[in-house]
């Protein structure tokens, strides 16, 4: 289940429940966040974060996670802890650069942090992130991401541009937080927020002339006029902000009510069979579905495949040996086709088969190539072509014998109903000419309507449908399998038998959406019971995780997916870059 789809169930839950909060060993706050963000006349942008932890029981240490594209690159790193001893650690995968602090109170570094406020200040160089349009230069900052699970009570940004305030122009997305924000300097916007929540981004935004910069060398070079269309956006995202801010605070109580219909259906149609099954932990697989079927029935919406099934199948097919892994390292991971019958193998596998098989260059498949030879829109039609293909491996008989949809319909229905409901009203306020309180209410109806009819379409079809007892126990069982594979404790006591065992788990893992941990885990027993380089060599799959071919492929298919489906100028609140997240350890 994706981000998004846990808030909104969050959204109709915490008004019917009252929440109780635990701190557990480990858990942080963040008083406050300091961040210096210089702009520098080449295009490349050196930032600063003071951030302080406050934390509560025992850490490891803290990590910085900084996202980016594939053109993207984060150097010059650096890390201060006044006061505490530190090893930093740089790790680079899956569009993102994480900068791990293992803390220490002691100079053999033997002690860890315990009950303790830590300053930790993180420095690095971000190039290409700023904007270079026909007309004008844009920074577009993500100053605090959604990955923070923590508030922050304190957060300052000290924007340093490479020239004169009076021919730029600034904005705050949102600005709800903002205390204050004002050009502290000819060249300084000194910007004080407070009170941000956990999982929140907060944007700034400022253009500038493009006579500012002495060269381009490390900033994205756009050829396209984009002033007035972001000058614009502004306006229309501060104008529909307004008026939803007004509609939403009116609009509270009401929302109250209307979320009996949704949480009735959910009562009468979503609780989940009782079953004897009470097992913490499954230490091997526990049926014989495909990995197309766990990917399709466990993880988010029953009856649908995601990236991780796509994953999953590449991997199986490696597994399988129809193909076969030449070599793999931090630099690119190549694949090449065995001689093995095809014959046997269903029409998605033959499908996908074929289609990686159209980049061979001397029979070799070059997984870093890929993302950079294929056509995006190509892509994106494969894909397509290859989940309906994908879907025949999970009938609609195998999933009625586990799930069951009718409160799902119901919800879509009643959603459907809501959408008409606040059209008809917002139609009737539009054209009848009605007093102004009267008017409002009205309005305040339409709204609530509409927001929840927005919030029941989003809804996973698991909120509403339920399991069969036999789904149940399935979906149970698939997850305390998952539970096991990603908790190192449990593969140190049970591991694997062997590598042919281990090939199997890294192909469900995939599946499951857990591949990376699974590897990690694998690489840390191997490493720990010194096992060589032969043993790694007996499964190619094991090698390619081993190696770096998880990173590989999902840089590849992952940049075809984001690059189908960008544009030029970023969106209000998207951040063009920075935002991420951290925690502790």
């Amino acid at each position: 289940m994706n981000t998004k789809k846990i808030i909104l169930i969050s959204l109709i839950l915490m008004l019917l429940l009252v929440p109780i909060s635990f701190a557990a060993d480990g858990d942080y706050t963040i008083p406050s966040a300091i961040k210096d963000i210089t702009v520098n006349d080449d295009g490349s942008t050196f930032i600063t974060e003071k951030i302080t932890y406050d934390v509560e029981g025992s850490i490891n240490g803290v990590y910085r996670d900084i996202p980016h594209s594939s053109d993207q690159t984060v150097t010059n790193i650096s890390v201060e802890t006044p006061g505490y001893y530190n090893t930093v650690e740089v790790i680079e995968s899956n569009g993102k650069t994480r900068i791990k602090v293992w803390l220490y109170t002691d100079e053999e570094k033997q002690q860890k942090t315990y009950n303790a406020k830590v300053e930790v200040s993180y420095s690095y160089v971000f190039n290409n992130g700023v904007k270079i349009y026909n007309d004008v230069a844009e920074l577009q900052y993500m100053t605090w991401g959604k990955e923070w699970d923590s508030a922050v009570e304190y957060l300052e940004s000290n924007i340093h541009i490479p020239g004169s305030k009076d021919k730029a122009e600034y904005w705050n997305n949102p600005d709800v937080y903002v205390v204050s924000s004002e050009w502290t300097s000819d060249n300084t916007l000194t910007t004080i927020s407070k009170g941000l929540s956990s999982h929140t981004t907060y944007e700034q935004r400022i253009l500038m002339p493009k006579s500012y910069f002495k060269s381009y060398d490390n900033a994205q070079v756009i050829d396209m006029d984009a002033k007035s269309k972001i000058e614009s956006d502004q306006k229309i995202h501060e104008r529909n902000r307004n008026y939803l801010n007004t509609l939403i605070s009116l609009s509270t109580g009401i929302l109250a009510i209307f979320m009996i219909i949704p949480m009735g259906i959910y009562a009468f149609f979503g609780r989940e069979p009782k079953i004897n099954y009470k097992a913490e932990y499954e230490y091997d697989l526990p049926t014989n579905a495909t990995p197309i079927q766990v990917n399709s029935i466990v993880v988010g919406d029953v009856n649908k495949i995601d990236d991780n099934g796509f994953y999953a199948t590449i991997l199986d097919l490696i597994n399988r040996k129809y193909f076969k892994v030449i070599h793999s390292n931090e630099d690119d991971t190549v694949i090449r086709q065995t001689d093995k019958d095809t014959s046997d193998l269903k029409e998605y596998e033959q499908s996908l088969l074929s289609y990686l098989s159209k980049f061979a260059v001397n029979s070799d498949i070059s997984l870093k190539s890929i993302g950079k030879t294929e056509k995006p829109s190509e892509y994106k039609k494969f894909k397509n072509n290859w989940i309906q293909l994908a879907k025949k491996e999970v009938p609609d008989s195998l999933i009625k014998g586990l799930f069951i949809k009718r409160g799902h319909r119901f919800f879509r229905a009643f959603a459907v109903i809501f959408l008409i409901i606040s059209n008809v009203l917002f139609f009737l306020a539009a054209s009848v000419d009605l007093k102004l309180n009267h008017f409002l209410i009205l309005m305040l109806m339409v709204v609530v309507i509409y927001i929840e009819s927005t919030l029941m379409f989003a809804m996973p079809n698991t909120f509403a449908g339920h399991w069969t007892p036999q789904g149940k126990q399935f979906h149970d069982k698939w997850k305390n399998f998952e539970k096991y594979i990603t908790d190192f404790s449990l593969i140190k006591e049970h591991p694997p038998a062997s590598v042919y065992i281990w090939g199997k788990y890294l192909v469900y893992a995939a599946a499951l959406g857990c591949a990376d941990k699974v590897s990690e885990n694998m690489r840390k027993y191997l490493d720990l019971n010194d096992l060589s380089q032969d043993y790694i060599n007996h499964s190619d799959v094991l090698y390619f995780s081993y190696f770096g071919g998880l990173n590989h492929m999902n840089s590849s298919f992952s940049s075809l997916h984001k690059a189908s489906s960008s544009g030029g100028i970023g969106r209000v609140g998207s951040g063009g870059f920075g935002g991420g997240g951290g925690g502790t350890f």
